[in-house]
């Protein structure tokens, strides 16, 4: 599903292993056992801290700190969703120019020869 639900499966999935409650593993690391039920839901961000004390508390060699930073890393790379846009902005790079109808090669020429990088929308397509 997300990074988050990643996470809070496998502070659950260590947690049961070591036999523990949501209530034992709350007291050893100072939290609410609501919020880890939240975490384990992903209803809640954890904090890289309580994943760090989880980590310690339940000896996984520092696993979920890990996935925490994953989950940061997840989240900064998603776009971000605009409400006022009707339709997301796409962009295709092609690696390979093909003419479309007559081409002049002097204006071309002299178009490109400050080796800029030009960006051109040309109508028509697969996607219209």
């Amino acid at each position: 599903m997300s990074a988050r639900h990643f996470l809070g499966a496998e502070l659950r999935c260590w947690r049961q292993q070591r036999g523990l409650s949501l209530a034992r593993l709350a007291a050893l690391v100072y939290v609410s056992p609501d919020l880890l039920g939240k975490i384990e839901k992903a209803e809640r961000a954890a904090s890289l801290d309580v994943m760090a004390r989880c980590d310690e508390a339940l000896e996984t060699g520092g696993a979920l700190a890990r996935l925490r930073r994953f989950v940061d890393h997840q989240t900064a790379a998603q776009p971000r969703t605009d409400a006022s846009a009707t339709m997301p902005t796409r962009f295709m790079v092609a690696m390979e120019i093909v003419p479309v109808g007559p081409v002049d090669s002097d204006t071309a020429l002299r178009a490109n020869r400050d080796g800029r990088p030009r960006l051109y929308a040309l109508r028509g397509g697969q996607d219209g």
